[in-house]
């Protein structure tokens, strides 16, 4: 993505932000957003221009070069030929007169370099592409930031909601008992654990309250804005790639060493580093090039004062106390390092693979034991409020019953909650977020 295509994303983000619908931020328009406005995904897109500008460069090596120059020498004395020395009298003006006016131009055309164009521009080739899968690799790392903190605000309000039917439920309850303690029905002391009860479910209201803010506040930082700035979110998360269907983890593994641009983009750092190496290499073998130019010289001697020539030229850096080679060989070296580091990355893309896999399986499980505890809670709950006002039960075991009901919620939208941002999480570890 070049600099004229992020800022056509970042019109598109603020037409989406003016037509954005009251039900809220979708995850994909908060993607949307992040792409256009975050400055290291920015970075990123600066530094592929950067490596396409060093390609157009090594590419421009094989064309020819033209070089001019001019000049203007002023003696302190005419210079002259002395034929004395030759038992000739006089002298004969090289120029005529005290200065001299030269001008130069030179063409100079590579024809043969022994590989060191071509490595080079296959280098830059390589870095390129080096660049725009880091670009991509940091894109999604952008993604699963932003959906981990889409999911921290969605996880947050619903522990509010939590907080508030819990204190909601035991304000009720305070203010049954109070009737009951003021017909003698039970004693002070059920009334006193209640109303405990009910200022430290406000206490966790409060910290609730505080958590909502706080992930809010992360998500703006996520997405460039001020930190204070509202924030409404729509609940429905997006679905995932195509290719996460099959449950088989070799198959999700297998894509992953595919789409992840990591692991492509080890693999041409070292092909690039392997190149320069050989470009450098090359440095200190026959470099053979066309030569064209053209001469204007001012002088009273030459029979005319401007020149045109041809000739070949061959530069060979016969001794240079090894330093061609040395280079090279340093970055052999780091290339054979580039690609150890590749065959461990693979192995660690597939233990992220089979953690993920592992977590999303485990949170769905997770979610289909939740729903069933919070039916028996609720139920547990009724059961036990109508044996205490009936005088069957006791008060500790209503307020264990509310207890247990706000757990059983709480355990529900966490491993909703956890259960997509593991899908996220999957669909990054293969490379397909």
């Amino acid at each position: 993505m070049g600099k004229h295509s992020l800022s056509m994303l970042q019109s598109i983000v603020c037409l989406l932000l003016t037509v954005r619908p009251a039900a809220g931020e979708t995850l994909q328009e908060a993607w949307l957003i992040a792409t256009a406005e975050d400055l290291t995904i920015e970075a990123a897109e600066f530094r592929v221009a950067a490596a396409e500008s060093d390609l157009a460069a090594a590419r421009g090596s094989r064309w020819p070069t033209l070089v001019a120059s001019a000049s203007a020498t002023q003696f302190n004395e005419t210079p002259a030929f002395d034929f004395s020395g030759a038992g000739l009298p006089g002298q004969l003006p090289l120029f005529g007169g005290s200065s001299q006016l030269m001008a130069d131009a030179r063409v100079t055309l590579p024809l043969f370099t022994s590989g060191m164009i071509s490595n080079s521009v296959q280098a830059a080739k390589s870095s390129v592409q080096v660049q725009r899968l880091r670009s991509q690799a940091h894109a999604q790392d952008v993604r699963l930031k932003v959906a981990e903190n889409f999911i921290g605000v969605l996880r947050a309000s619903s522990a509010l909601r939590v907080a508030e039917s819990l204190v909601s439920s035991l304000t009720r309850h305070v203010a049954d008992i109070n009737d009951m303690f003021a017909t003698g029905a039970v004693a002070k002391n059920d009334l006193l654990a209640a109303q405990v009860s009910l200022a430290a479910a406000k206490q966790r209201q409060l910290q609730a309250r505080n958590n909502v803010d706080l992930t809010k506040a992360m998500y703006n930082k996520g997405l460039g804005r001020r930190l204070a700035d509202p924030v409404n979110l729509d609940d429905k998360l997006p679905g995932l790639d195509s290719r996460l269907v099959p449950e088989s983890l070799q198959v999700l593994t297998e894509t992953a060493f595919s789409n992840r641009s990591e692991l492509d983009g080890l693999r041409s750092a070292a092909e690039a580093t392997g190149a320069r190496a050989q470009s450098t290499r090359a440095k200190s073998r026959p470099q053979l090039s066309l030569v064209g130019g053209y001469t204007a010289l001012e002088n009273s001697f030459l029979n005319r004062q401007d020149f045109w020539s041809i000739g070949f030229g061959v530069q060979w850096a016969v001794f240079d106390a090894n330093r061609s080679r040395d280079k090279a060989s340093a970055l052999s070296m780091q290339s054979s390092a580039l690609y150890r580091e590749y065959r461990d990355l693979q192995s660690v893309v597939e233990l992220q693979v089979h953690s993920a896999w592992l977590q999303m399986n485990e949170t769905v499980a997770r979610i289909k034991l939740a729903e069933g505890a919070i039916e028996q809670a609720n139920e547990n709950l009724r059961v036990v409020r109508d044996r205490y006002r009936n005088g069957e039960g006791t008060n500790t075991e209503v307020l264990d019953a509310e207890g247990l009901r706000t757990v059983s919620r709480s355990n529900y939208d966490n491993a909703r909650y956890d259960a997509a941002y593991a899908r996220y999480r999957l669909a990054r570890a293969v490379g397909v977020l």
